[in-house]
């Protein structure tokens, strides 16, 4: 008995014909229509799925093994296993997409290697892949890797070359470059393991250059108020959460060679935690991380800092943590501020017992505007703000109102840019009262004038 096989060769030993008679029916189907003159190419995907997929990713690694010794023979920093690309919606959008599995293994660092290492690495190589993990990336160094598929254990060797890194910075020449900044690119879940940057990501890389390019007038006003002998520059990052503003700071004061010094606080530990991490992952030996109140944020900074800040910045600091920060930073004296508030919720709640009283809401322009809750909300978010503007202003500051990014990727996209614009001086108590008084007419009793009370007396 013989039958030919796809590629037109007779066929005729024990074991080839026990394979075929274990293809099922469909595949069986497929080989009588190759020998018909149907496309081989259908049939050798049904054999593949069905006789040889469990061991594709042993035989195609033995396949590449030779080559890969050669590529890592000087070391390597990294490999990366992946699973495939998986499609995101019908629409194409990557962000719909479940996050892919991926296993990391450290490298032994660039210079020479042992076999034991390479054949360790294989060996763990060989688990991913068998458990799906087919896509490979072994990084060299920061601007060279070599890309593999584990299921054709074919090698492309890639170059992170000025062609690539233009196309990365979208034409622009961005402060945080992918071949300069890329340690703290991948410490903030921008960039992959391997250096890529994804779809996804990549609005959030140009997120974070816009960052530097708006808080950039901040520490350069900063630094000409202060003198040289005090030393480096003293950040103090209020409400830090996760810090990601803080440490895109420090890389952009790293480039711009300037000495910097920087504290964050929140009163969440495990944050905290989280921020020391990644310090050390950065090997950043000037910023550090304590759980503290806003209200100690002064007292901290003069702890670790070693005096009082220059320059504040709290980034979503929520509801009136954002008045206690600017409140601090007010009281300090401190240079400039960079804040981006958010959920200015406390207005909002004053108006909702005041809408029930028609007499209360006379000194509206508008009662609606009080009396329903899409606008009540809606005002009492510009409100804050505005009132925030106006006390910063009385108290001696020159502040800008800068959309921070597109409102479609937040809501919460005002950012204030605040400078001292003589140095410390006392409040405008004439203008503070007028603010008192316009808001005793709106029925509200802004956080920022509670807190500040005795400063503005």
């Amino acid at each position: 008995m013989t039958r030919q096989d796809y590629d037109g060769k007779t066929c005729t030993s024990p074991a080839h014909l026990a394979s075929i008679a274990a293809v099922p029916t469909h595949a069986v189907f497929s080989l009588r229509a190759a020998r018909m003159g149907l496309r081989p190419l259908l049939l050798r995907g049904f054999i593949m799925s069905d006789l040889e997929k469990a061991n594709t990713p042993r035989l195609k690694l033995k396949r590449m093994k030779g080559p890969l010794r050669r590529h890592l023979a000087h070391g390597w920093l990294r490999a990366i296993c992946s699973e495939p690309q998986r499609d995101g919606s019908p629409g194409g959008d990557e962000s719909s997409s479940p996050p892919r599995q991926e296993l990391v293994l450290p490298g032994p660092g660039p210079g020479s290697t042992t076999s034991e290492c390479f054949d360790s690495l294989m060996a763990a190589i060989q688990d991913a892949a068998s458990s799906g993990l087919y896509k490979l990336s072994f990084v060299i160094d920061e601007t060279h890797r070599v890309d593999a598929d584990a299921r054709h254990g074919m090698l492309k060797k890639r170059q992170l070359d000025d062609a690539r890194i233009a196309k990365i910075m979208g034409g622009k020449d961005r402060p945080l470059r992918p071949d300069r900044s890329n340690d703290l690119l991948r410490t903030i879940g921008i960039m992959n393991a391997d250096g890529t940057i994804s779809a996804k990501n990549a609005k959030k890389y140009k997120q974070v250059n816009h960052l530097v390019a708006l808080c950039r007038p901040s520490w350069e006003r900063a630094l000409r108020n202060r003198p040289e002998s005090e030393g480096p520059l003293r950040v103090l990052d209020l409400g830090c959460g996760n810090s990601t503003l803080g440490f895109v700071l420090c890389e952009a004061l790293r480039l711009a060679k300037i000495d910097y010094r920087l504290h964050g606080i929140d009163v969440r530990e495990e944050l905290i935690e989280s921020c020391i991490g990644r310090a050390k992952q950065l090997s950043d030996d000037f910023s550090s991380f304590s759980v503290e109140r806003i209200q100690n944020g002064n007292e901290a900074a003069h702890r670790h800092l070693g005096g009082t800040p220059d320059l504040v910045v709290a980034l979503h600091a929520c509801d009136t943590a954002t008045d206690e920060a600017l409140a601090l930073a007010i009281r300090a004296g401190v240079q400039s501020i960079f804040c981006v508030p958010c959920c200015q919720a406390e207005l909002a709640a004053q108006w909702t017992e005041s809408a029930r009283d028609e007499s209360s809401a006379d000194g509206m322009t508008f009662p609606a505007l009080v009396q329903h809750g899409l606008f009540r909300r809606a005002y009492a978010d510009l409100l804050t703000d505005a009132l925030r503007v106006e006390v910063l202003e009385a108290c001696g500051y020159t502040v800008q109102v800068v959309e921070f990014v597109a409102h479609e990727h937040t809501a919460k996209n005002i950012l204030l840019r605040a400078h001292l614009a003589r140095g410390p001086q006392a409040p405008d108590l004439a203008r503070i009262e007028a603010i008192r008084s316009r808001c005793q007419a709106l029925a509200i009793n802004p956080a920022l004038l509670r807190i500040l009370a005795a400063h503005l007396a």
